[in-house]
């Protein structure tokens, strides 16, 4: 909860208005795993708020993207995904389902380095994805196959 109040500190401090309707969007996107998209974001906001208007959630996910505080994960087909891990990581992405797990792994600090070695790039920014099926739509793809 710390966390959600030093963000909300952070925008007032920059000239924000912290409603309640901003928490609990900050709260819900620094809170969940799902790398939830806007409209996802907004129905479970709704549920409490039901005056909250889809231009709300994207103005404050836009606000914490400037400031940092998530990424926004943009896709080919348009849609955008949000999450609050701006620390290197891969995210799994499922290509049935559409679900994305966050994966730590420690040895992409190695692998930047190389590649700038190599590329003599200064990198700035860095997503790494991996497509795959989870193991949910891998069993279904399984017996369908099988049958």
């Amino acid at each position: 909860m710390q966390q959600i109040k030093d963000i909300a500190d952070t925008l007032r401090n920059e000239g924000f208005r912290i409603t309640p309707q901003r928490i609990a969007i900050i709260k819900y996107v620094m809170d969940t795993q799902s790398h939830p998209s806007a409209e996802e974001i907004h129905k479970i906001i709704q549920k409490k708020y039901p005056m909250v208007s889809l231009a709300t959630v994207y103005k404050t996910l836009d606000l914490l993207r400037k400031m940092s505080m998530i990424q926004e994960l943009g896709f080919a087909d348009g849609s955008a995904r949000y999450e609050a891990n701006v620390g290197k990581h891969i995210n799994i992405v499922c290509v049935r389902c559409r679900r994305i797990e966050d994966v730590d792994e420690h040895s992409l600090s190695g692998l930047e380095s190389k590649v700038a070695e190599k590329s003599k790039y200064e990198i700035f920014s860095r997503r790494f994805e991996l497509y795959g099926y989870c193991n949910e739509c891998k069993r279904k793809k399984d017996t369908q196959t099988r049958r």
